[in-house]
């Protein structure tokens, strides 16, 4: 043998048969007998012999590996829906490749190409993007079963996704807030200046983000109350010290708000810690409801009220359909569009207004 890694040819000559006999056996195809079997295998771990996973996938067309493209995987939400991925991959045989874009589509759709040249077998894409799909179409146009998971994307086209109810969760959230007797609720949000302030109950045309959504829920619960909202309400930043810092002029400059609502595990961290520098009592002063429902949200004082959003069921959702995807390949049945429902849980952080 050569030095270096052993090939099947090393394999063959070991157990002394002909490389496409040990080819056979180690691709798992075709009817070999017991006895070669035995050979090749003995040889082939006695070498050290490990397979060419895409040369293989030429002859099975199959590598038992999907691919998963998610924007942040710091972020403890995409952490808990890789966790639900994984845990139905495994179950079925697969492995997981992973990568993580931080939001930029460049990256993304360098990701995708990557995975594609890896002859993944199915792939669940967190896109970076609602409309800048055609890496995700010419993924669906070669036959590889692709599920969106969190978001639409409408460049992809026609394909399976897996979503939550983040309008109408952040509808609920806010309604709470308003049943409590509060009519100044600010927004803290990373959607854009002006998303959902007109028409806010028009029907949807077209892919929106996730933050997008749940600030139209946040207007939609305030126009069913019959409240205006004011805008210096809303408060659009960028990350968690942004949203401090905007948090903290709030409370200064708007004695009239009496309840804040943030619509991501991030604007939450720092809406809470500006909360907490400051001379306004949570809840007695200022009430505060956020999204996601990690632990820290249980450890401070007082605890948090947040949406819980499903996030391992959501990766699983997905997995499971990707997975019935693979099973059925060829299948022409249509997309699908699966949405998970998030719950409400109100804690210390929230109570009726002052007097």
């Amino acid at each position: 043998m050569a030095a270096g890694r052993p090939t099947i040819i090393d394999v063959a000559r070991d157990a002394g048969v002909s490389p496409a006999t040990a080819g056979r056996v180690l691709g798992g195809y075709g009817t070999p007998s017991p006895e070669l079997v035995r050979r090749v295998q003995d040889s082939a771990r006695r070498l050290g012999y490990r397979a060419n996973d895409v040369a293989r996938s030429i002859v099975t067309g199959s590598t038992r590996v999907i691919g998963v493209v998610v924007s942040d995987i710091e972020n403890p939400f995409f952490a808990r829906a890789v966790n639900g991925i994984s845990d139905r991959a495994r179950a079925a045989g697969y492995e997981m490749l992973l990568v993580s874009t931080r939001m930029d589509l460049a990256r993304e759709r360098s990701a995708v190409e990557a995975l594609m040249a890896k002859r993944v077998d199915g792939m669940i894409v967190a896109s970076a993007s609602v409309s800048e799909g055609g890496h995700l179409r010419r993924v669906r146009e070669a036959g590889v079963p692709l599920v969106l998971l969190d978001r639409r994307n409408d460049g992809a086209g026609a394909v399976d996704s897996v979503l939550l109810d983040n309008r109408a969760a952040a509808q609920r959230a806010v309604s709470h807030l308003l049943d409590l007797g509060h009519r100044a609720v600010a927004a803290v949000t990373s959607a854009t200046p002006g998303e959902g302030h007109s028409s806010s109950r028009r029907r949807k045309t077209a892919a929106e983000f996730p933050s997008s959504l749940r600030f139209k829920g946040y207007l939609d619960a305030l126009e069913e109350a019959g409240v205006t909202c004011d805008p210096g309400w809303v408060l659009r930043c960028d990350d968690a010290d942004a949203a401090c810092e905007r948090v903290r002029e709030l409370l200064v400059t708007r004695p009239d708000v009496t309840a804040i609502f943030a619509t991501t595990n991030v604007m939450t961290g720092g809406a809470f810690r500006a909360i907490m520098d400051g001379d306004r009592r949570c809840p007695e002063d200022i009430s505060l409801m956020g999204f996601d429902d990690h632990e820290w949200s249980t450890l401070v004082r007082p605890q948090l009220s947040v949406v819980a959003q499903p996030a391992y069921d959501l990766g699983a959702a997905a997995g499971t359909v990707l997975l019935g995807r693979l099973s059925s390949p060829g299948s022409r049945s249509a997309p699908s569009e699966t949405i998970l429902q998030s719950s409400l849980i109100v804690r210390g952080s929230v109570a009726a207004p002052p007097a």
